[in-house]
């Protein structure tokens, strides 16, 4: 997918190459209570096995994060477990065309019948944002009270 600039918006792993540099991002000051920071995200990408960091870039550069299940969780899902773009990057579609990428990755699989996020419930922007990629409230919601929504791959 391309941004609208014509850049080639993509999903790349994380590695010991391009770590410090997904450290380095960080969402704008009043959002920094939304989200974990990359640091933890990754740290807690090295205990869950299941999931998988990635770097998004609009062409060689990278503007956000996005941790997904890479295996079917415990649970029956996939979830996209991170999902950050840049303070600076904001509003150009990466958040959007990176979960429409992470969407159309694991829908191929064939134990995938449902992705699901959560998100803590005041950040107002997740939600439109996951809604407008398809998501819908499952009225679950995380021990620690974050809303669940779920985007429906097969039933």
């Amino acid at each position: 997918m391309r941004d609208n600039m014509g850049k080639q918006v993509t999903l790349q792993p994380i590695t010991q190459e391009n770590e410090s540099e997904c450290i380095r991002l960080q969402p704008r000051e009043d959002q920094l209570t939304l989200v974990a920071s990359n640091a933890d995200s990754l740290i807690h990408a090295t205990k869950e096995v299941t999931s998988k960091p990635h770097g998004i870039y609009a062409g060689n550069e990278m503007v956000g994060f996005i941790l997904f299940d890479n295996e079917i969780y415990t649970d029956g899902y996939y979830w996209i477990l991170r999902c950050m773009i840049d303070g600076k990057h904001q509003g150009q579609g990466y958040g959007k065309r990176a979960i429409q990428e992470v969407i159309y990755m694991l829908q191929e699989r064939s134990d995938c019948r449902q992705i699901r996020v959560s998100h803590v419930p005041h950040n107002v922007a997740a939600n439109a944002l996951y809604k407008h990629c398809g998501f819908q409230e499952t009225g679950e919601l995380e021990d620690n009270g974050d809303i669940i929504l779920g985007y429906q791959v097969r039933g």
